[in-house]
């Protein structure tokens, strides 16, 4: 997968964070191990101010594929920050069984804001 020249050194968690859309985000953190959830989000922290403003300059719907790449991580960031931050663990402590969260239409990712 390509990604921006400055943000290349995020490859080797390609692979595995960058997925399709919300709910592949959901389960890549349910089936990891939190060992490796935890490892992701630390990279991810470190490089987060810069992601953004970097990001910043596009539109979704007129992304680049290194900008697309580096938008897919930074959503399995987003995802796997609460059971970090919050719970030290992968579950969410308390929440809504994950096999009853059905959304009842998908959001694309990458398509243009109206």
């Amino acid at each position: 997968m390509i990604l921006p020249k400055e943000f290349e050194h995020l490859a080797p968690w390609c692979e595995t964070w960058v997925v399709a859309d919300s709910a592949a985000r959901s389960a890549t953190r349910q089936a990891s191990e939190y060992s490796d959830v935890k490892a992701f989000y630390d990279a991810m922290l470190e490089v987060a101010p810069r992601a953004l403003e970097f990001l910043s300059e596009y539109k979704l719907g007129d992304l680049d594929p290194g900008a697309e790449t580096l938008l897919k991580l930074m959503l399995s960031f987003a995802e796997v920050t609460t059971a970090v931050e919050f719970y030290d663990q992968k579950e969410v402590v308390d929440g809504f069984p994950l096999d009853r969260f059905r959304p009842t239409e998908p959001l694309s990712d990458l398509a243009p804001q109206e």
